[in-house]
């Protein structure tokens, strides 16, 4: 009888530590997407930008054109699908580069009004 009330507490205290966890998760999802899911936001301008730049492989001088036809090719080159046949390391880095390109991306879309995606 003692084994069975110790197994029901410790069933009951995972219980609730797994809702713990899960609303803590989904408390700070909602305020990742509150905040857009942008992670340069807390950053200067400036050094924002130069960051974007390196992650595109595009110059200060290059048009927004430039800048939509480099996106396209990187996001085209490290697509996740495209590394799945040389196993999970490869496409966790690709997908890691991915959110990278999209991320910059979206700072560049923003700044000089490209429309979407």
């Amino acid at each position: 009888m003692m084994r069975f009330v110790t197994i029901i507490i410790f069933i009951v205290a995972g219980y609730f530590i797994f809702r713990y966890l899960i609303i803590m998760f989904k408390q700070e999802m909602f305020q990742r997407s509150e905040r857009g899911g942008y992670q340069y936001q807390n950053r200067k301008h400036a050094n924002i930008e130069e960051e974007c730049r390196q992650i595109l492989g595009v110059t200060a001088e290059d048009s927004p054109a430039t800048i939509r036809k480099k996106y396209k090719e990187l996001l085209a080159k490290y697509h996740p699908d495209k590394v799945q046949h040389l196993g999970i390391e490869f496409q966790e880095m690709a997908e890691r580069k991915t959110k990278a390109i999209m991320e910059a991306y979206e700072f560049f879309r923003k700044k000089y009004n490209l429309g979407e995606k």
